[in-house]
């Protein structure tokens, strides 16, 4: 909790004063890689369903919707996942809520990329697959795979052009809580109609809850 609290603190700063340099982006790095390594569970329910998360930090090849936005006005990005019905929208501002840029689409669970596996138990990858199915906790790394059906590109939230994009891509959960999450794409987003690769592999991703970070968000997706 310790270090989760002191990243969300950083992420707060950093969504306030983006440009604000490298000493806190390797601040910021170090302490996603403490949580990565911790391998900790999470609950869906609490930490992947809900309102928009917003993309606050990245490391690794710049994604597209990082380089649509203008630099001049604050753009938000984002993810929101529902349960209920297993979609998704990933968000992006271009000009401020102006012009942004809005996919839809389905998610389902692939699961745990491996077991942990304990040298002196040999029996300890099955029982901790059997505790994961009882319990409503998930490990960490756990993978979903995402089915973007649909685009869309919307101004002054009057004038609407639907895209023709589809496409599929993992989201591998590194860590997940209730204000923040770390998610990484192992492999290039596979774009099968229109529109260029949204992320690259071995993109990681860190999002905070968006009203942590921009008390004026109205939640209209």
């Amino acid at each position: 909790k310790q270090t989760s609290g002191e990243l969300l603190r950083l992420l707060i700063q950093k969504a306030d004063v983006p440009k604000e340099g490298d000493a806190l982006n390797n601040q910021i790095n170090s302490l996603v890689q403490a949580l990565i390594s911790a391998k900790s569970s999470f609950s869906p329910t609490t930490c992947i369903d809900g309102p928009l998360f917003a993309s606050i930090h990245f490391i690794g090849n710049t994604p597209l919707w990082e380089k649509i936005s203008a630099g001049a006005v604050r753009n938000i990005k984002g993810q929101k996942y529902t349960l209920d019905d297993n979609s998704f929208t990933n968000y992006a501002e271009i000009w401020g809520r102006h012009l942004h840029l809005k996919a839809v689409g389905k998610f389902s669970e692939i699961g745990p990329v491996q077991p942990v596996v304990d040298e002196n138990n040999p029996f300890s990858s099955i029982t901790s697959l059997f505790a994961n199915k009882q319990s409503s906790l998930l490990p960490t790394p756990y993978d979903y795979e995402a089915r973007v059906t649909g685009a869309s590109i919307s101004l002054w939230n009057k004038f609407t052009l639907n895209l023709t994009i589809e496409g599929t891509g993992t989201v591998r959960v590194l860590y997940a809580d209730e204000n923040l999450r770390i998610f990484l794409s192992p492999t290039d987003t596979n774009v099968t109609k229109g529109a260029g690769e949204w992320e690259s592999e071995g993109l990681i991703v860190v999002q905070v809850r968006v009203g942590l970070v921009y008390d004026d968000w109205v939640d209209n997706l």
